[in-house]
Formats: structure tokens, C-alpha cells, sequence
């Protein structure tokens, strides 16, 4: 049965926090003030998690979502862009009260729709015998939510190379084994590549997935969680990109930064942190870069990533643009030899999203770098 609630305040984690039934009530897609007919999703012991069936009270910052899916790739899609930096400062401060850190302004992106350089799509039946364009309803690992024109997120472009590929794929009775379809889209170049992957290593004729429209198409099957398996290419699966003054190539299944000239501004605070001579240890380093960026300022660094596709094309980069006093290392982050951290005055850190490994927390609390 649905429960009419009303909302209080946003969590760090930006999920609406409201009671119900002497029990917080976390959701999904809710602003402060904001009143909904509610699904109760789960039970725990001291909490709920609910899904919105549909808004009774809005805020007037607040129009319609321009998607159906939005609560799956954008649940602030709709809300007045300013108000909401103002939400997200009050998040960020929330995060860090314990520790009295001073949070400064939110800096704004350049843009809130097409900025996206990578778009992943899961595939779901579309009831005719086909497969469609979809995303995970959110919080589900089963559930998914149709996007069958695609993601405002990404270009028309990417997302018109991906329904050309699915249309492709559909036509293959291999197509019951894919599960998502990956579309990279060079901002620098406007090169896209596409990328499906299947469950199972089998032996096909993939070829008429080619298309002009794509620098590149192929077929892989993750190994496991570190590794995918190419089963089937043609053309590059390599993307190239400026960022600042850099210019970078990076693989279709390596790591890197979706939204470019949103992380320039980043960048810029990044490098301005580097004293001048300092020696650099860039953790989860990927194709470079972060470490690439400030080596102007330091004196050397040292780029640690797991993936050794990325770290090959790190050393590339620095090459490519005349940095020698970059180096990368293929290894987990957690794993590193303590004596790597001798002489480093700087750490910088650029985990996955799950965060730091619980190990490098404890390593750079032992070892105390002067910055990071």
C-alpha cells in the first residue's frame, strides 16, 4: 500500500531523508519539502527505503523530468541547476561536519545535458523478439527501465550509434547472449567507438555489426572483475582527447573522466595544490591523467593503476607530450610496496566509487604524506 510522505532534508549521499512509523524513510529522487505517494520497498531494522509512485506537492524549483528514466541516470534531472549546487554544498558540509572541514562554493558543470563522453546500456526484451536500450531502475541489479531512443545525458550522436548497433545486433541470433552495449564518444574528435558485451566466449561472425558510423565496434566478455576479453574488432577501440593543454588516448574499457571540461575546473585545483618541486604518488592513476597534469609543477610522479592496458597508454601520453618526469606502475593500490611511498611529499587519490581501499586509508595514515 502506498504511504503519503513528506521530506525533510536531503542525506549525504543525496537520497530524501523523511519518518515513517518512528523509522527513517530514505528515497531516491524526493527534495526537501517535497510530499509523494510512496511504495515501501525494504524493512531494516531501524530504517525503510521507499520508491516514488507520484508527487502530491513539488517544489517550484522543480519541472517535469525531460526523461522516464531519469531517476536511473539523473535523479536531479528537472530541478533548477542552481538550486541544485545550493542542495549539494548542504550535502558536501553534511559529509564533512564531523571532521570541521570548510567546504567552499560548488563549481558549477559547463553543461547539464550531452556532456557525458560514455554511455552503458543494458538490454532488456522489447516484446516483438528484440532486444532494447535500457538502465537499472535504481538501487535494483534486476529490475531494468526502457531508454530505447537513448540517454539526454550522452550526444545524439552516441546515442544514435547505439541504437544503429542494437538495430545491428538484433539481427545476429547471437543477440540473446549480449547484456550491454558501451558507446564512447571523443569530445576533442567526435569519434565514437561501440562495444558489446556478451556472457559467453563463443565463436561468431560479428561482422555486421560494422558500421561507418562507429571509429571502431567490437565484442568482449568480461573474464572477471578486472579483465575483459576481446572477442571480436574492427577498427580502433581507442579513443584520443584533450584535456587542458594534454592530449590523451585512452582504451574502450579502461576508466576515464565522463564529463572533460568539468574536470578541467577540477584539474586547475588539483595542479594549484602541487607545490613546486614536490614528489607525486597519483593513485588510481589511470591513462595518466591527473599525474600527467601536475608534473609540470612537480618535481617527479609516480602513477599507480591497476589495469595494465591503462597504465601502457599512460606512459604513451607522457611521451606524447614530452613529460619525462611521469612514471606509471601496474598495481592494485592496496598492494603497494611500502617503499614507494619513501620521499613522496604528495599523494593524490582518485578512487572507484565504492572509495578507498580500507588498506590505503591505513597506509597514508601511517606514512603521513605532507599533502594529499
Amino acid at each position: 500500500m502506498a504511504q503519503r510522505i513528506t521530506f525533510e532534508k536531503l542525506t549525504a549521499d543525496g537520497k530524501g531523508l523523511a519518518h515513517w512509523q518512528d523509522k527513517a524513510l530514505f528515497a531516491v529522487g524526493p527534495l526537501p519539502g517535497e510530499t509523494a505517494w510512496m511504495k515501501i520497498d525494504r524493512h531494516h531494522k531501524t530504517y525503510v527505503e521507499a520508491t516514488v509512485k507520484r508527487f502530491t506537492e513539488t517544489l517550484p524549483q522543480r519541472s517535469p523530468a525531460a526523461e522516464d528514466h531519469y531517476l536511473s541516470c539523473s535523479p536531479w534531472q528537472g530541478v533548477a541547476y542552481d538550486y541544485q549546487l545550493e542542495l549539494k554544498h548542504g550535502m558536501l558540509k553534511d559529509a564533512y561536519a564531523r571532521q570541521a572541514v570548510k567546504v567552499a562554493a560548488v563549481v558549477g558543470a559547463p553543461d547539464q545535458q550531452h556532456y557525458r563522453n560514455k554511455l552503458e546500456f543494458s538490454l532488456r526484451p522489447a516484446g516483438d523478439g528484440t532486444l532494447q536500450l535500457a538502465f537499472h531502475e535504481r538501487g535494483s541489479v534486476t529490475e531494468l527501465v526502457a531508454a530505447p531512443v537513448g540517454c539526454l545525458l550522452g550526444t545524439p550522436a552516441m546515442n544514435q550509434a547505439a541504437v544503429a548497433l542494437l538495430a545491428k545486433l538484433n539481427t545476429l541470433p547471437e543477440a540473446a547472449l549480449a547484456q550491454t552495449i558501451i558507446v564512447r564518444q571523443s569530445q576533442a574528435t567526435g569519434a565514437i567507438i561501440g562495444v558489446v558485451m556478451v556472457s559467453e566466449a563463443v565463436t561468431a561472425d560479428w561482422s555486421t555489426l560494422a558500421t561507418a558510423k562507429l571509429a571502431g565496434v567490437g565484442v568482449a566478455r568480461r573474464a572477471d572483475h578486472e579483465t575483459m576479453d576481446l572477442l571480436w574488432s574492427q577498427g580502433t577501440l581507442e579513443l584520443e582527447e584533450t584535456v587542458g593543454d594534454l592530449k590523451l588516448i585512452y582504451p574502450w574499457e579502461a576508466f576515464f573522466q565522463v564529463n572533460p571540461p568539468a574536470f578541467v575546473q577540477a584539474l586547475q585545483a588539483i595542479t594549484k595544490a602541487v607545490k613546486p618541486g614536490a614528489h607525486v604518488l597519483d593513485l588510481y592513476g589511470g591513462v595518466g591523467t591527473i599525474g600527467l597534469s601536475v608534473a609540470a609543477t612537480a618535481a617527479s610522479v609516480l602513477g599507480i593503476e591497476i589495469n595494465p592496458v591503462a597504465t601502457r597508454l599512460a606512459e604513451v601520453n607522457a611521451r606524447a607530450n614530452d613529460i619525462t618526469n611521469y612514471q606509471a606502475m601496474t598495481s592494485p593500490s592496496e598492494r603497494l610496496d611500502a617503499a614507494l611511498f619513501n620521499g613522496i611529499d604528495t599523494v593524490i587519490v582518485d578512487p572507484p566509487r565504492a572509495g578507498l581501499h580500507r588498506r590505503v586509508v591505513d597506509r597514508l595514515l601511517e606514512v603521513r604524506p605532507g599533502r594529499i
